[in-house]
């Protein structure tokens, strides 16, 4: 999947990871930010701080744990699943936070559970209108048919702020599939976001998806999606929900074709708890 998953999106940025780039078989993760990443500090207790003005790191002492309840269609399927992941970010130290997530776990027709994921993030520039950091992402596959370490993914995400009501991510991510067929990957996500009240903001979510460096032309993706978010307030009592949805290879170089068959939707709830 928020600012924070170098997307909740494409499929939790679930959902494409997220969501990093997977190999062709694997759904890569969303690539929708929450509407509940990177509070500001408590001196402004009187309502949520934006989501266009918030940073790319949680604070120190902040836990936002999160769930989000998603359908699928996967790619390449002929049947829909549903299915839920649960996680948290904390930030551990300053201008570093560690993301945890869970699953999802389906039910259904395919009840084994997706990847599990830690990512830890850290910023080394902070400005008004920049965020810069490095990350380092380790996905678990828990099926015993696949491989347990599925990738690991270094990458230097980016936060630009324009003005006070437009926001864009993206950044450059490199996946590394440490399997007997070990190869590299690419994934350059682009989320841009629109504020259109304090409390709630609009947005689309796209990425370019290189799942094997060895064959661009065979393995590159754009998938494509919208997201929307309302955050409730004050503070530091906050509860923020990110409605998303994501057609997953919306566009492949090797078909040339658009697929809008292969999607996926969800609801990310999100809340912050202080530890301070």
């Amino acid at each position: 999947m928020s600012s924070y998953r170098p997307l909740p999106a494409f499929a939790a940025l679930v959902l494409v990871l997220s969501s990093g780039a997977r190999a062709s078989a694997i759904t890569p993760p969303p690539v929708s930010a929450r509407a509940g990443t990177a509070r500001v500090d408590r001196s402004k207790p009187s309502g949520p701080t934006p989501m266009v003005q918030r940073g790319l790191i949680l604070p120190t002492g902040l836990l936002d744990p999160y769930v989000s309840p998603l359908v699928e269609h996967p790619i390449g399927k002929d049947y829909y699943r549903m299915g839920t992941s649960f996680g948290t970010l904390w930030g551990i130290v300053p201008e570093m936070h560690v993301d945890i997530q869970i699953g999802p776990y389906y039910i259904g027709q395919e009840p084994p559970p997706g990847t599990n994921r830690i990512t830890f993030t850290g910023r080394y520039l902070k400005t008004r209108p920049l965020d810069l950091g490095a990350s380092f992402m380790a996905v678990f596959d828990p099926n015993p048919r696949h491989p347990f370490v599925s990738y690991v993914q270094p990458g230097l995400p980016a936060l630009i702020r324009p003005n006070k009501r437009l926001r864009i991510d993206s950044g450059v991510f490199v996946p590394w599939y440490p399997t007997t067929d070990s190869h590299l990957g690419l994934r350059v996500p682009l989320n841009v976001y629109v504020q259109i009240v304090d409390r709630f903001h609009v947005g689309g979510a796209s990425a370019l998806v290189v799942s094997d460096l060895r064959d661009p032309h065979g393995t590159t993706s754009v998938p494509f999606g919208f997201t929307g978010g309302y955050s409730a307030g004050p503070e530091l009592d906050f509860l923020a929900l990110t409605p998303y949805v994501t057609w997953t290879r919306f566009y492949s170089t090797a078909t040339g074709a658009l697929d809008t068959r292969s999607f996926v939707a969800g609801l990310v709830v999100d809340f912050i708890i202080d530890l301070r």
